[in-house]
């Protein structure tokens, strides 16, 4: 019996210290002298110009360069192949004399890519299903994972969230076990100062107990992904009604215009947003006047055009030492200008999906989290066109077996509860016309964002 078992069993009291009991553990490695240290490092670069700010992401890159050919034996036979010394990569041109790396490259071979400078045993595996929904795993150091969490509170505080504040968070976690029928819908992370809403109870019939309970909490920011958010605006909208709180954070999807509106509607504020990948090859952050701008300091962030003709971001990680991933393809494509302040993102076309409309109504967004462990799936894609099913179509590696289908199964069940559903399996999978692949594709209107 898996822990996640055994944790749906609880009742909802217990559920709540195993939450926090996470939520411990978490602040006590993520948030360290590190963290600290790099947040102030990273507010203090923020006041500088960009060139000043540029100069500090080259003199890291130089440093990742010469760090990459002496340890990671996949970069130093690129290096070599490409007649390129290390120690002359001092700028983000400089970096164009090796190829775009893609994450099956990874995925084949992703011995090659580890530093022998990290012991094993001082790696942390994390897991990511990017845009494409096929799974990857990867590893990095608790460093770097502060350095990233660094940048992200920078953004943070720079709207005047302050660490420690109250947070209802509408996440991809099933804190919420999806048998569970009768609120809270929520569970409470106490050393995080979170309450962990769950997204997958969320619906016409669950809609106005949701409302109650964020109201009882007097909750001032809120965070999470803009489906998730946006559709509780829309059941405050379509009730007449409004939630009035001092944030609204989201990222980990595209927010549309739509949403956006719906959002600064319902909750009295316009909402901001960063754009960050798990692999720490790129961040962009909002700003107060609702400009977003990339982070220079945290990585090296190239605009390539690709085969659509569309510009794609390629990424190339600065604190990443153990598996460090360098002119990373993204898959996701931007538009950007620069001005004096720096470069500006000014459209952003990344995790764009619709919802998964269940039997009783309640839509799902998000799921990408459904695939994070299939490492044997190249892609996925789920298409909808009637409540309560739908087909679910891969792009299996050779090493796909029957156990990555009964993995896939218990996480749409553990997400979406007893849904029909098909699996079929695809050689490739159609893209949009820049190039993107879609998620979730609803054919239906209560499906389709709004």
């Amino acid at each position: 019996m898996d822990k996640m078992t055994v944790y749906g069993r609880l009742p909802v009291f217990a559920q709540n210290w195993a939450c926090s009991l996470e939520g411990m553990r978490i602040e006590r490695s993520r948030y360290d002298k590190v963290f600290w240290d790099k947040l102030r490092e990273y507010e203090s670069l923020a006041q500088k110009s960009f060139d000043e700010r540029c100069a500090y992401r080259d003199a890291q890159l130089s440093k990742m360069a010469i760090h990459c050919y002496r340890t990671v034996p996949h970069w130093r036979r690129v290096f070599d192949d490409a007649g390129l010394n290390p120690a002359s990569v001092r700028t983000l041109d400089d970096l164009q004399k090796i190829p775009v790396l893609t994450k099956e490259e990874v995925k084949a071979n992703p011995e090659g890519f580890l530093s022998s400078d990290f012991m094993e045993k001082k790696l942390i595996s994390q897991h990511t299903s990017g845009t494409t929904g096929g799974g990857f795993v990867f590893y990095t150091t608790s460093e770097a994972l502060s350095a990233q969490w660094a940048i992200w509170w920078r953004y943070r505080r720079s709207l005047g969230i302050s660490y420690g504040d109250d947070c209802a968070v509408f996440g991809g976690r099933t804190v919420v076990p999806i048998a569970c029928r009768r609120a809270p819908y929520y569970r409470v992370n106490r050393p995080s100062r979170q309450f962990l809403f769950s997204q997958y109870h969320l619906g016409g019939s669950t809609a106005d107990e949701y409302i109650a309970e964020l109201r009882k909490l007097r909750v001032k920011w809120l965070h999470g992904y803009p489906s998730a958010l946006a559709l509780l605006a829309h059941f405050l909208l379509d009730r007449g009604e409004s939630l009035e709180v001092d944030h609204v954070t989201l990222g980990a999807e595209n927010l549309l215009e739509s949403q956006e509106s719906a959002l600064k509607e319902a909750f009295h504020v316009s909402p901001r947003q960063h754009y960050g990948l798990s692999e720490a090859v790129a961040n962009f952050s909002q700003d107060t006047g609702g400009d977003m701008y990339v982070d220079e300091e945290f990585a090296a962030v190239e605009f390539v055009e690709n085969e659509y003709g569309a510009t794609e971001v390629v990424g190339t990680t600065l604190t990443n030492y153990a598996m460090p991933l360098l002119r990373y393809q993204t898959h996701d494509t931007a538009e950007v200008e620069q001005t004096t302040f720096g470069r500006k993102v000014v459209a952003l076309d990344g995790r764009l999906e619709d919802y998964v409309v269940l039997s009783d109504g309640s839509r799902v967004g998000r799921l990408d989290h459904l695939f994070k462990d299939l490492v044997n799936v190249v892609e996925a894609q789920i298409v909808q066109d009637r409540p309560g099913a739908f087909v679910v179509t891969l792009v299996p590696n050779r090493d796909y077996s029957e156990s990555d289908t009964l993995l896939l199964d218990k996480e749409i069940r553990d997400r979406m509860g007893d849904v029909e559903y098909a699996v079929e399996f695809v050689k490739a999978i159609p893209r949009t016309a820049s190039g993107k692949l879609r998620l979730v594709v609803s054919r239906m209107d209560e499906g389709t964002l709004r």
